[in-house]
């Protein structure tokens, strides 16, 4: 007789929950019948409660970056907006977002906008959904977040490569993603994770944290 599973995530302790992938709080109440957002892995209730808040502020952030698709308006009417305005650390969370907001100018005018690649939390939150992602689909499990590495989409993805990544979706209005197993410059795996159709990630899973930490370092 076999014991439990061992966490996806920190590969220790016992699994004893079933953890999403991607936070059941991105979907709206108008996604309550799906099937296809239930992306669970087996995880340890360490790991399962370790990032709720981080979460709920991940979920706000992408909420504020770019122009709003239909999921994100729902968002903004329902949850978000009771968890700002009538939750009792709603104004810890206002706080949390307006801290992270920056001046630019556009057409000459100052604007505000919010940058979720220099986000600690929200990059935090990022590594999780690849890590989980690596255990569903197989590649590997429990991949330590000191091998992953997570940002904007700063640049356009060669066409060539983009075509060889493999593409799945999460409802795609709210989350879609491609990637490719490599294998070769250090990297195990390659992501491209979109949220609401207009927030794009690259992740990548580097074979060890030395060969990520030398290709983070500056030149």
């Amino acid at each position: 007789m076999t014991g439990p599973k061992a966490c996806s995530y920190c590969g220790v302790s016992p699994a004893t929950d079933k953890e999403h992938v991607f936070p059941r709080n991105l979907y709206p109440e108008s996604k309550t019948t799906s099937r296809v957002q239930r992306l669970t892995i087996p995880a340890c209730s360490t790991c399962n409660g370790g990032w709720s808040d981080d979460e709920a502020h991940f979920r706000n952030t992408l909420a504020l970056a770019g122009e709003p698709n239909a999921p994100r308006g729902e968002l903004w009417d329902g949850p978000i907006g009771r968890s700002l305005f009538e939750q009792p650390d709603g104004v810890r969370r206002i706080r949390d977002l307006v801290g992270r907001l920056r001046p630019v100018e556009i057409d000459g005018r100052q604007r505000y906008k919010i940058y979720p690649g220099e986000d600690p939390r929200v990059v935090r939150v990022m590594k999780k959904i690849v890590r989980g992602l690596s255990h569903h689909h197989g590649i590997e499990s429990a991949v330590p977040e000191s091998r992953v590495w997570v940002d904007i989409q700063r640049y356009p993805i060669q066409e060539d490569f983009l075509s060889e990544m493999s593409y799945r979706h999460r409802e795609a209005d709210i989350a879609q993603y491609r990637y490719a197993v490599v294998g070769e410059y250090d990297i195990q795996s390659a992501w491209l994770v979109t949220f609401f159709e207009k927030v794009t990630f690259l992740g990548i899973v580097f074979l060890t944290a030395e060969a990520l930490n030398a290709a983070s370092a500056p030149v």
